[in-house]
Order: structure tokens, then C-alpha cells, then sequence
């Protein structure tokens, strides 16, 4: 990108340079704009990419957890549909309650899962169990024993998490409704699962140091979490971000969402099981899941902004280079300009005479031969006036020579007056003599011109105190070169006018 220095050195550019330098800054600038897009599209596919992984590997595991947990209540519906099956079978005599007994046991020991099997009669009383040794006890006051008490549908039912009597080990209890052969209340079919057979499950799970794994029914009604808080448990968690998303998009779904609980921003994955309905969800931390795409981000970017920077460098340094060369060869333009100067100076100074400003003897003798030749090819004439101040040796001697050379320049301006067109040069000949070259003048012109420069010098009325007049005066003669046949010169004359 263009900084400060920049445009700097882009305003003290040449039009040309700027042109170029404008070019090479845009250029720059969309190369940084463009690796800057490109970085961060790709930076951006990167974490897309971490979070898509990470999604299918907890939708992955929401649905494998699901499917133990559902495996795990659906074994405990298969006990209680066999107990019921006995017990409202074989009835309740002393025989068949062993015999129930010894099954209970052998499914208590073979299931993993579960805690104990238990039959309750109508008023609560506990009649068999898979407990070691038997106990004796009445659990009428639960809440599955009043709810099957009051409720004549023979559905497997899962209750919230309670704390069982017997080995005071949080448990789930699934229970079905026991009914005398008139239908109504005969007792309670009793299966409970072990919370913590969940928890030594899900905590072999790698969902990193704040992952998570909930359990929980249709309704809300939490029975585990991991990690495990008792707190928590059987608390009702409908309203929170995992159902939120749950009743949104349906019974599978995968969502960045920030749990109440402990305020942690999660990727969540959820299943929903059918039969029984229940909620499983796996999640795991945004900042762990994200954890090597931010480093991988972080040496992108540094990487961008060497780029970035190396662009901007060699920008800089290609614009102070073209500056350098602005700069010299402005400088070659200068001194290609003070030497044209210098040579033209030095040119006209080769044909001038330094004294007067006059055309010198070498200008004199080159411009007559060139007029002399097209003369002779035009067929024209050339006319010559030569002019001599008078007595200007004794002007030297009584005036200075500083007061000559004052006197020979004023004669020189009136003479330099005279020529009006091409072809035409007054020029000093040497000392005080002067002349004029009159291309296509005839001899009457040149001798009309002479005249009137001895009368314009006498005007100047300079003092000559050894003038017999007083002033300075100048002597003039005219001569013609007339071209006859083309090639024959015409006769000279000469005056002398004092």
C-alpha cells in the first residue's frame, strides 16, 4: 500500500515518472488486496474446515452415545416386560416369587447396566428383589409408584434421576405397571440403571478438557452430565441452548452454542432417540476445537504481513529508484540546457565583435561570401558601405582609450540600426572601421544609405575636442558588385564625406 514518503515522491515525480510510478502503486496494492482476500478466504476455509470436522466427529458420537443409551433402557424394558409377564402369570405365591427371585438375579448379574430389579405390590410393599441378601421395605411414596398408582396405561416409564435406598448410588428408574386380571392397580415393576455406568462410559470419551456429554428425557429432565455434578442431576434443562436448538431443527443437529451451566462456548452435536425418547448430545470446546487452526491462523498472518511488508519495501524502493532517476535525469536535462546555452553563448560570441555587439571580421568575411554566391546564382547585386571614424587616433590620444571605446559603441549602435532585411549585415571590419553588406542594393541605395549613417553619427554630436568640427564624424565609400552575363562584377565607388 502507498504511505506518506510515497506520495511524496510521487508529487516531486516527472509526468512520465508519475505515470510509471502510479502504475507500479496501483499494481502493489492490488497484489496486497488481492493475497489479502485470498489469505483471509483461505484462513476462513480453514476454520469452516476445523468446525466441519469437529461436527461430523460429534454427530458422530451423539449418535453412537444414543444408541448405547437407547440399547441400555431398552434392556431394562425387556427385564420389566418379563417380570410383568411372571408376576401377573404365576401370580404371588411363596414358589413363584423364588422363582422370580432367581430370575431377577441372573438378569441383575448378566445386565451391566443395571442396579437391581425390584416388584412392589399395590400398597408399595417391596415382594422380591435382585438384592443380596433381601430386604424388606415400601416405597409407595415414590413418584413412579404413584404416577403408574394413578395412570392405567401399561407404557414403560423413565422417571427422573433418584437416589436408591438401598446403596444410596444415584439411579434411574424404569418401571411398568403391574394390574390384577380385572385391570386394575396390582403394583410396580421396578428396573433401575446406574448413573454411574454412564459416567465411567462417557468419560473414556476424548472431547478434550472442556467437553461435555449430556443424557437427558424428551421433557427436559436431565440425568446426566458430564462432568459429573450432582447438582444437576434430574434438573430440568428444557430451556436450555441444546433443546432450544432441538425443537428448531428436529430430532439431529449440529450447532455452536454457549451452555448456562458454565458459560462455555461448545460445538454441540444432538441426537433423538425414538423408543424411549431421549436426548443425547455431545459437545466439545470452540476454543479447543479452534485451538490449531489459531496458531495455523497466526503463522498465516504473519506470514501475510511479510509478504506484505516485503511488497511495500520493494515498492518504496522501486519508487525512490525511479525518483533517483527523475532526479538525474532532470539534473541531464539542466546541464544539457546550460551547455545548449553555454554553446550558443560561445557561438555567438565566435561571430560578434566584444566591443560593439557588431558582427565581427570572421561573421563579416563568412556572410559577404555566402551573399556573394547567390548573388551570383540570383543574378543580384551587392553593394559594400565602409565607414572610418575620423581622426579617431587623435580621439585615443587626447579622450583615453576608455572614451574610444564609449565613442566606437555608440557608433556601432547606429550602425547596427541599419540593416532591415535579409541579406543585409552591419559588422565592425577592424579598429574604427565598420561596414555594411546591402544584398540587392544597387550602387545609388548603398550611397543614399552611407549618408545617412554619416549624418546619424555626426548627430550623436559626440565631443572631439581635435575635430575640426568638434564632434565625432565618419568617412564612407560605397562599392557595387553587379552581376552582368551572370557573372561579370560591376564597377566601385568610393566618397569620402567629412
Amino acid at each position: 500500500m502507498p504511505d506518506a514518503h510515497q506520495a511524496d515522491r510521487l508529487s516531486k515525480l516527472s509526468a512520465k515518472k508519475t505515470h510509471v510510478a502510479l502504475r507500479v502503486v496501483v499494481a502493489a496494492s492490488l497484489f496486497s488486496l488481492v493475497a489479502l482476500a485470498a489469505t483471509a478466504w483461505g484462513v476462513w476455509a480453514l476454520r469452516e474446515s476445523a468446525l466441519q470436522r469437529a461436527g461430523v466427529a460429534t454427530a458422530n458420537m451423539a449418535r453412537a452415545l444414543a444408541f448405547q443409551a437407547d440399547a441400555a433402557f431398552r434392556g431394562a424394558d425387556l427385564a420389566l416386560e418379563g417380570m410383568v409377564e411372571r408376576a401377573e402369570a404365576d401370580g404371588r405365591n411363596i414358589a413363584a416369587l423364588e422363582r422370580l427371585r432367581a430370575h431377577l438375579l441372573l438378569m441383575a448379574h448378566k445386565a451391566w447396566f443395571l442396579h437391581d430389579l425390584f416388584m412392589y405390590d399395590e400398597h408399595g410393599v417391596l415382594l422380591t428383589s435382585s438384592l443380596e441378601p433381601p430386604v424388606e421395605a415400601n416405597n409407595s411414596d415414590r413418584a413412579y409408584f404413584r404416577y403408574h398408582q394413578l395412570h392405567p396405561d401399561r407404557e414403560t416409564r423413565i422417571g427422573a434421576p433418584i437416589r436408591s435406598r438401598s446403596s444410596r448410588l444415584w439411579v434411574v428408574p424404569v418401571s411398568r405397571r403391574l394390574q390384577h386380571p380385572d385391570g386394575s392397580f396390582a403394583g410396580v415393576a421396578l428396573a433401575t440403571l446406574r448413573i454411574d455406568f454412564f459416567e465411567d462410559i462417557y468419560d473414556e470419551l476424548n472431547l478434550g478438557q472442556s467437553g461435555t456429554v449430556l443424557l437427558a428425557l424428551e421433557d427436559g429432565t436431565l440425568l446426566y452430565r458430564r462432568p459429573l455434578q450432582e447438582d444437576l442431576i434430574g434438573r430440568n434443562i428444557s430451556d436450555g441452548p441444546v433443546f432450544q436448538t432441538y425443537r428448531k431443527l428436529g430430532p439431529d443437529g449440529t450447532a455452536m452454542l454457549t451452555e448456562r451451566v458454565d458459560g462455555v462456548e461448545r460445538l454441540y452435536s444432538y441426537h433423538r432417540t425414538s423408543t424411549p425418547p431421549l436426548i443425547v448430545a455431545a459437545g466439545v470446546s470452540s476454543e479447543e476445537t479452534l485451538e490449531e487452526w489459531h496458531r495455523l491462523a497466526v503463522i498465516i498472518a504473519l506470514a501475510l504481513v511479510f509478504v506484505l511488508a516485503l511488497i511495500g519495501y520493494l515498492t518504496r524502493r522501486l519508487l525512490r529508484q525511479l525518483a533517483i532517476r527523475d532526479l538525474l535525469e532532470e539534473g541531464l536535462r539542466n546541464r544539457t540546457s546550460e551547455l545548449q546555452q553555454a554553446n550558443a553563448h560561445l557561438s555567438a560570441m565566435a561571430w560578434k565583435d566584444g566591443l560593439t555587439g557588431l558582427a565581427n571580421r570572421r561573421a563579416f568575411d563568412d556572410f559577404l561570401n555566402r551573399e556573394l554566391r547567390r548573388a551570383t546564382r540570383n543574378k543580384v547585386p551587392v553593394s559594400l558601405v565602409l565607414l572610418d571614424v575620423d581622426y579617431f587616433k587623435r580621439y585615443n590620444d587626447s579622450e583615453g582609450h576608455a572614451a574610444g571605446d564609449e565613442c566606437l559603441r555608440q557608433v556601432a549602435t547606429a550602425l547596427g540600426a541599419a540593416p532591415s532585411r535579409a541579406g543585409e549585415l552591419a559588422a565592425r571590419y577592424g579598429g574604427e572601421e565598420f561596414a555594411v553588406v546591402l544584398s540587392g542594393t544597387d550602387l545609388a541605395g548603398a550611397a543614399v544609405l552611407a549618408d545617412k549613417l554619416r549624418q546619424q553619427i555626426a548627430a550623436l554630436a559626440i565631443s572631439h575636442p581635435q575635430h575640426p568640427e568638434g564632434v565625432v564624424t565618419v568617412s564612407a565609400g560605397v562599392a557595387l558588385r553587379r552581376q552582368a552575363g551572370g557573372a561579370q562584377p560591376g564597377g566601385a565607388g568610393a566618397g569620402r564625406h567629412g
